[in-house]
């Protein structure tokens, strides 16, 4: 937990949380506000857990229909509340590029733009959460800000993590853990594992099913959220402009490569010297002005 007592969750039930986020996006623009009328037109989310459902969330499309679908597990925490904002920024992204690309291969952008889509997404929709956590959401948006940030340094870990060791396929487990654990001192130095020794040899890298099925995926959640911190960054000083290019970016799917959609969208490349600071030290400095910190 973030907080003493506890953190921030949902008041609401699953259909009081797709009321409310309805209103939301009828309320962000009037494109969120058609595509989520759609959404709930034609029933295109399943967010109830219930006995025998596959676990997990995510949002997928058919593209005969131009229909994304949004699938989830609601369990009563901010997750959900992240799913009705983060798999909703998929959908609408592939909602509008389907109706604006010819070829359905360009609705969907790489990884790294996708993402973008999503994280921010969540930051547009900063300002309804008190629908959703009512005298909470201050602490709602505190924790959600936290913990963007916190998760960096552990895609970095993972990334360099896989450039070591898939260089080396014939490197020893015990080897493995090590160069895991000496990252980890390195990029998280925090950690504390009270003396776990499972833990304290490197043993923490093998919960990350990215390592063993998506090689080098893992880097792209942190590209695509430098993009979201600049979205927010700039929504903070001109809501209306930032928007716009967000609607750019979803227009465009994957007609693009990655350096032109960011230069479409007006985003920095995080590549470039100062992309990062540029798009985490407002972040930063919020987050350590917060009352909560």
């Amino acid at each position: 937990f973030l907080f003493p007592d506890g953190n921030p969750d949902p008041t609401g039930s699953k259909d009081e949380m797709v009321a409310w986020a309805r209103e939301m996006y009828r309320e962000l623009s009037p494109e969120t506000g058609v595509f989520f009328d759609f959404l709930a037109q034609y029933e295109l989310f399943d967010l109830e857990t219930r006995p025998g459902k596959r676990m997990g969330g995510y949002c997928t499309g058919f593209q005969a229909w131009q229909a994304p679908f949004i699938f989830a597990n609601f369990n009563g925490t901010s997750a959900d509340v992240d799913v009705l904002t983060h798999e909703a920024g998929h959908a609408f992204a592939y909602y509008t590029a389907s109706r604006e690309q010819q070829l359905a291969e360009y609705c969907h952008s790489t990884n790294e733009i996708n993402e973008i889509h999503s994280m921010s997404m969540e930051h547009f929709t900063y300002p309804w959460m008190d629908k959703f956590f009512g005298d909470k959401a201050d602490k709602y948006r505190y924790a959600h800000l936290c913990q963007a940030l916190n998760v960096l340094p552990y895609m970095m870990c993972v990334d360099e993590f896989q450039h070591l060791i898939y260089d080396k396929p014939d490197m020893s487990a015990r080897r493995r853990r090590q160069v895991w654990r000496d990252l980890e001192r390195t990029y998280m130095p925090w950690r504390d594992y009270d003396g776990v020794p499972f833990l304290e040899e490197g043993g923490f890298w093998m919960q990350k099913q990215h390592i063993f099925l998506y090689p080098f995926y893992y880097i792209d959640y942190a590209l695509a959220q430098m993009g979201a911190f600049e979205f927010y960054g700039r929504m903070k000083q001109d809501r209306t402009a930032a928007w716009s290019d967000y609607l750019t970016l979803c227009k465009a799917g994957g007609s693009k490569g990655y350096l032109d959609l960011l230069k479409l969208a007006r985003l920095s490349n995080p590549f470039a010297e100062g992309g990062v600071a540029n798009a985490v030290s407002h972040v930063v400095e919020e987050v350590s002005a917060s009352p909560y910190r």
